[in-house]
């Protein structure tokens, strides 16, 4: 009786699996990962290195433009701004007609002035005096040299004026360009959403440190899109419009049809792939960004095509016959379950199913 058993079992081991290619209706498809995402979700990043004092909001918190994401510690900015809104200050004192600088330049204007009134009247005396020959060449020479020089005296204070008037507007000017900077330096310690949303993702915590360039925060902004990763080799078949049976890892059980919406033009050299867009005919209950999926995009329907089964070939391009000839075979659309024979077999050969 263990003699029969053995043997049975033996022919049971040795019994092979096979076939013969069918005729059948085969709908082309190109295979692509993806994920889920927010049209407008955008990423909060530091413009500065710096520890992180607050992140004033958790995963899921519902967040308005402007609203703030966290602080990151700024004494030494904070220092800077104050020295940069005193010099700012002074410098807008100085600009002023109250200026120590410029009232002293007035104050000679104005000495140089009662000088050159006196001069003139003086001049304009010895000029009658000379007219009459009272008085000599000499003497009026001098008066009017005297008043010339307090013209002279008079316009070049009047020109230091005007230079140091603009001198300290220009300086005003200056500090205030650099207080606005110092601000604006400052408001980099203050991350603050660009968009309305909801927070997606906090990939960091209060006390650590973080390096420009660093993500702080995940916002989720608009309506969700699948993003969709096709090889080169398939990019030229897909087009507007066409279908896709979408299976999200959240739903495993369930498959999802959308549309193409967007084929980017460019090849991602980081995904290593062609990137494409699509919408969801009918959103699922609930979606999560970020959610990992697969999906076939309907590229055709094609009628009567032989195929047989993909777990019979080998090497890619190879069948085993019945009788034990390896054969070669030329192949078409190739999907987990089917793949399409274009020459080297026949409905009326039987193949056989390779072992694992």
């Amino acid at each position: 009786m263990c003699a029969a058993l053995c043997i049975t079992m033996l022919a049971s081991c040795k019994k092979k699996e096979t076939t013969s290619p069918v005729r059948k209706n085969i709908e082309e498809a190109v295979f692509a990962s993806g994920y889920i995402r927010q049209e407008n979700q955008y990423t909060v990043s530091a413009n500065v290195e710096g520890i992180i004092l607050s992140i004033p909001v958790n995963e899921g918190d519902s967040v308005a433009k402007n609203s703030l994401i966290a602080t990151i510690k700024s004494d030494v900015q904070n220092n800077q701004l104050q020295d940069a809104i005193a010099v700012h200050n002074n410098a807008a004192i100085n600009a002023t007609v109250n200026a120590p600088q410029l009232q002293q330049i007035q104050a000679q204007i104005n000495q140089a002035q009662q000088q050159l009134n006196l001069d003139k009247e003086n001049y304009s005396r010895y000029k009658e005096l000379r007219a009459k020959n009272s008085i000599s060449q000499l003497d009026f020479e001098n008066a009017e040299l005297k008043y010339n020089a307090s013209q002279n005296n008079l316009l070049a204070l009047q020109k230091n004026y005007k230079e140091a008037e603009d001198a300290l507007k220009l300086n005003e000017q200056r500090s205030l360009a650099q207080l606005n900077i110092q601000k604006s330096v400052l408001n980099d310690y203050q991350l603050e959403t660009m968009l309305p949303g909801k927070v997606i993702n906090v990939f960091k915590k209060q006390g650590e440190l973080i390096r420009r360039g660093e993500a702080i925060a995940e916002i989720g902004n608009g309506a969700f899109i699948i993003k969709l990763l096709v090889a080169e080799d398939d990019i030229t078949k897909i087009s507007i419009g066409q279908t896709v049976m979408v299976n999200i890892n959240t739903y495993p059980d369930r498959v999802f049809q959308a549309k193409i919406t967007k084929i980017y033009s460019a090849f991602d050299e980081k995904e290593q792939s062609y990137i494409l867009e699509a919408q969801f005919n009918q959103l699922p209950e609930k979606l999560f960004s970020g959610t990992q999926l697969q999906a076939n995009i309907q590229t055709g329907n094609r009628n009567n095509v032989l195929v047989i089964p993909t777990s019979y070939v080998v090497k890619k391009s190879y069948v085993k016959l019945e009788n034990g000839e390896e054969r070669k075979i030329v192949t078409g659309s190739v999907s987990n379950d089917w793949t399409e024979v274009i020459s080297g077999i026949t409905e009326n050969d039987v193949i056989v199913k390779p072992k694992k």
